[in-house]
């Protein structure tokens, strides 16, 4: 227990992850700062209980004072290390021979058994939480951890040898993070976001893609083929006639090529060391949306290079744990039914393609609720709104972004008639309301992040909640 003796280490970022990170080195002999922006009197109780525990504390203002002196600098997921300050920082540290690394990879190195790993751009979350009940449904002592909920740092005393750790992880996480390496590594999707952490979009998905880095002979990656830049990915692997040095497998809802594929409109496995086997029809899946068969499809996927052969015995239990499976709260949550109208909660879709798939999630006539703080530029906004333009569909606009949101959508020649806009969520709530027939779907699947008027997403979607119940 004592890794770190003699050590002095640094965490930036002192929050649901950082402050594990900085009890863990603690605890294993390790000299520990704390580095965090807020002052004193905004950080929570938690951060000053790490001072009694032995924690340097560093707030506000600090200028990262002596943190070249450290040899381990551990970073809390979603510091822009591309950018200044931190961009500087970590060249300080590296330069004074310091190693700078993120809570993922330092919890990966503690880790006592294999890991899946999920990445993409959306339904991490979603698939992950499945992935662990599938695992579970097939005996195995599964863990889901990592970029939301609990952070891995956090889970490792729940893990032993025998159980699986499923482990959502961000692009952020995989900046640094030179030697994580899942014995299943899963990749949902390649969308546009994250533009404001990220240099370019380029740089984002060759971030995610590092998820593939570390993978030998004995692992496994899963691929969702229905995602358009995942697919081309694949395609161009074997065009260059190159091969993986892990084991390839493609999950598809949408066709019969792929381990996991659509066969006759049942979810259907086939793997080399058995033909295809239907655990059981599309439409008992209890999600809507055709991304969330894509995550089921790819969950089953993973499930399948965890536990190999034996994954036969179990298919009545996987079909089983499908059916009963209970997504998140904030993703295509239905709220409510009133006087015919049934309002949608889908707060966590903050890029465009997620407010799509919410628009085509559901029969016409569907109405979304569109606005926040845009965490890309204007242009990437113009297939939704031809997407609402071909739908017919009613739009919402509100907060920061809506000016923004109404000139793409005037340019995409939506109609008048199907645009409006006000200040606030409540306001346009309102509208909706008024406006919406009988058999209509109205959504909250805003493509912006929430930080104009919310604290985060799950902020706005309990607002949200709250306003519908007041209706």
């Amino acid at each position: 227990m004592n890794e770190f003796e003699n050590k002095r280490a640094a965490v930036i970022g002192l929050a649901r992850a950082g402050i594990p990170a900085a009890r863990f080195l603690l605890e294993r002999g390790a000299t520990v700062v704390g580095y965090d922006s807020k002052e004193r009197g905004a950080v929570s109780a938690a951060v000053l209980e790490l001072e009694s525990e032995g924690v340097e504390l560093q707030l506000g203002e600090h200028g990262f004072d002596g943190i070249e002196k450290c040899d381990l600098v551990v970073l809390s997921p979603g510091l822009k290390v591309h950018f200044e300050p931190l961009k500087s920082v970590i060249e300080r540290v590296e330069a004074a021979g310091g190693e700078v690394i993120g809570e993922l990879e330092l919890a990966s190195r503690f880790c006592p058994c294999p890991m899946v790993a999920v990445t993409g751009t959306k339904g991490k979350s979603t698939t992950v939480k499945l992935i662990t009940e599938l695992l579970r449904a097939c005996g195995l002592n599964a863990v889901s951890a990592g970029n939301t909920g609990t952070p891995l740092i956090s889970a490792l005393p729940e893990l032993n040898a025998d159980s699986w750790a499923v482990v959502e992880v961000s692009s952020f996480q995989l900046e640094k993070a030179p030697t994580f390496k899942p014995r299943v590594a899963v990749l949902l999707s390649l969308l546009e976001d994250h533009q404001d952490y990220h240099p370019d979009l380029e740089q984002y998905w060759e971030t995610k893609l590092k998820l593939f880095n570390n993978l030998g002979k004995g692992d496994w990656g899963v691929f969702n083929s229905d995602d358009e830049r995942v697919w081309k990915f694949i395609s161009e692997l074997e065009a260059e006639g190159a091969s993986a040095p892990y084991r390839v497998l493609t999950t598809t809802s949408r066709d019969e090529q792929g381990n996991v594929a659509n066969k006759d409109d049942n979810l259907s496995l086939e793997m080399w060391w058995q033909g295809d086997s239907a655990i059981l029809p599309f439409s008992e899946v209890p999600l809507q949306g055709q991304h969330n068969y894509s995550n089921v499809a790819a969950a089953l996927g993973a499930v399948a290079g965890a536990v190999g052969p034996e994954i036969w015995k179990y298919k009545s239990e996987l079909a089983e744990a499908i059916r009963n499976f209970q997504t998140l709260p904030h993703r295509l949550e239905v709220v409510a039914n009133k006087d015919g109208v049934t309002y949608v909660n889908d707060s966590q879709s903050t890029i465009p393609d997620a407010s799509i798939a919410a628009l085509r999630a559901f029969p016409a006539p569907v109405s979304l609720l569109l606005g926040g703080r845009a965490k890309i530029e204007a242009e990437s906004y113009e297939n939704l709104m031809r997407a609402v333009r071909d739908a017919n569909a009613r739009i919402y606009l509100f907060g920061e972004a809506a000016p923004m949101l109404e000139d793409v959508a005037h340019r995409e020649n939506v109609e008048n008639v199907y645009i409006f806009r006000e200040n606030t969520l409540a306001e346009v709530l309102q509208l909706a309301k008024m406006n919406s027939a009988s058999d209509e779907t109205v959504v909250l699947s805003p493509a912006c992040a929430s930080f104009d008027q919310f604290t985060s997403y799950e902020d706005r979607g309990e607002t949200f909640r709250r306003l519908v119940r007041e209706l």
